[in-house]
Parts: C-alpha cells; sequence; structure tokens
C-alpha cells in the first residue's frame, strides 16, 4: 500500500500542497487523520503514511459524512483532520464536520480541521487548489477528477476501473461510483464512436442562407445523414452551418446537390473543402 500510495501522483501533489502546513498544525500533539468514505480514504492514508515517518503519535481511520465507521477510540485526546479529495457544495463538509464537532467533547478532541485536493468553496483549512470561476464546465456538476475519469473513458472506452483509479487517485469503487452517478444525472454517455480517418477521407463545411422553415426543414433531414458531423443555427448572412466529412469529393458534391439544392428555397450556399477535422476525431453518426 505505501509504495502505491507513493506512486500515485495525485497523492504526491496532495503532499506538496499542504504537508508543511498539516505537520505545523499537529505540532507536537496527538493527531489523527480521518479519511471520509469513498476518495478520501486514499487521500488520507497516503497523507498519514507520510506524515507517520517523522511523527510516531498518530493515527489513522475512516468514516463517512454521517460519522459512520468511525473508531473513536483513535480520535479521543487527539487533533482531528478530517480529509476528503474535494469540497463541491459543502454539504458534505458540513455533515463531516458537524458530526465530529458533536463528538468533541464526549472524546476530548483537541481541534478539527478539514483539508481537501480541490476547494471550490473556500471551505477547507486546508487545500492545494480552488477552482476558477471562468471553468468552461458546471461547477454544480463536475469537478477535476470528475473529468479525468471522463478523459480516460474518452481515449479508452474498454478501459478498466482499477487502471482509472491509478490515474486519479480513488478507488476502483470510488471511480465506479462516479461514472454510475455521472451516467445516472445525464453527464457521461458511454458508447461506441466511429473513427473518422478510418472511413472518410474529407471534409466541407458549407454555410446555408435560407427562410426559417426551410432551415428546420433541412436540419431535420441533416440530423438523420451519416455525413453530418456538425449542424448549428448562426446569425449573419448564413442562418446554418453545416459540416460534413465523406469518402471523396465527388461524394461532397452530390450532398450539395441531392440535400441543399433540391430545395428551392435556399438562397445560397457558400462551400470550403479541407482536410478531416482535428476535433472531433470521431462521433457517433446515425446509421440506421
Amino acid at each position: 500500500m505505501k509504495n502505491t500510495l507513493s506512486s500515485l501522483k495525485p497523492i504526491q501533489k496532495l503532499i506538496n500542497g499542504i504537508g508543511k502546513d498539516v505537520k505545523k498544525y499537529f505540532g507536537k500533539d496527538k493527531g489523527c487523520i480521518v479519511g471520509l468514505e469513498d476518495d478520501g480514504v486514499i487521500y488520507g492514508k497516503g497523507l498519514y503514511e507520510w506524515l507517520k515517518k517523522g511523527k510516531n503519535n498518530l493515527t489513522f481511520t475512516i468514516m463517512d459524512d454521517n460519522g459512520h465507521g468511525l473508531e473513536e477510540e483513535k480520535v479521543k485526546g487527539r487533533k482531528v483532520l478530517l480529509i476528503d479529495n474535494d469540497i463541491i457544495t459543502g454539504k458534505g463538509y458540513k455533515r463531516a464536520i458537524e458530526t465530529m464537532r458533536l463528538k468533541k467533547e464526549k472524546l476530548n478532541i483537541k481541534d478539527i480541521k478539514f483539508a481537501v485536493l480541490c476547494d471550490r468553496t473556500g471551505l477547507a483549512d486546508f487545500s492545494v487548489e480552488g477552482y476558477s470561476a471562468y471553468a468552461p464546465w458546471s461547477l454544480e456538476r463536475l469537478d477535476g477528477i470528475d473529468l479525468k475519469i471522463i478523459q480516460a473513458l474518452a481515449e479508452d472506452g474498454r478501459e478498466s476501473f482499477v487502471e482509472i483509479a491509478k490515474k486519479t487517485g480513488l478507488s476502483p469503487v470510488g471511480v465506479k461510483n462516479r461514472v454510475e452517478r455521472l451516467v445516472e444525472d445525464g453527464v457521461l454517455k458511454i458508447q461506441g464512436l466511429l473513427r473518422m480517418d478510418k472511413v472518410y477521407a474529407v471534409s466541407a463545411n458549407i454555410e446555408i442562407e435560407a427562410d426559417c422553415k426551410t432551415i428546420n426543414r433541412l436540419i431535420e433531414k441533416f440530423e438523420r445523414s451519416p455525413l453530418v458531423y456538425h449542424l448549428v443555427k448562426v446569425s449573419g448572412r448564413y442562418n446554418l452551418t453545416v459540416g460534413i466529412v465523406t469518402p471523396n469529393l465527388e461524394s461532397i458534391g452530390n450532398f450539395i446537390a441531392k440535400e441543399i439544392r433540391s430545395e428551392p428555397e435556399v438562397k445560397h450556399i457558400e462551400v470550403h473543402v479541407g482536410e478531416l477535422p482535428n476535433i472531433p476525431k470521431a462521433w457517433n453518426p446515425p446509421l440506421a
């Protein structure tokens, strides 16, 4: 376990970011690190093993946000450090802190602090990083660990939870729980994608000017086309942009003639032919 944890980059990042401050917090006092299930257990254990090298009066235990699983003997008469991988909305933080505070007098706990790798709320006593207000994803629905999991699955949808756990610092169960939550929330969709470079050779960006009814009719038709990978209404002279990929230049001409010029209400079109798109490199065309 020690060798495994010490090799994980997220654990190293946590230690480098808050290690000195945590040492100062415990000082010469007896201390206990409490890893919050699921993800915080790995971070807590990694920090505990690192601190144990120079501090013998330290214990480690785990619990969930409501205190279930806590070994109370290990926190008696000690300074406590609750640890998790992140604080997203603050709900879990508040439950865990309140749970420990209710036990403070009974267990003669000296002090209670909270540490995380990423704190997007500013609640933690110790944290390595926060989140930019200009992050290109919804901070209420995704965090940095979620994005790493999604990236791993995007690169290889068959990658095991065990392998993803090594990259993220979570347990395989923690990865599984997050994936299930992301799928249930509709944020993540796991599916097979078609590799463009294996099927197509060229692409074209087509700008179309037409009245609203014609645009809506074209959109309905293009949504069923296995060549169209990009489709969006735009403002300006042209009010619809269509991105297509085809096996050859002739297919581009056929698409324009049959699918666009056949609509008499189309006023103008402009076509830009190019290589296959850099992004995306794969997508899910309607094949049926």
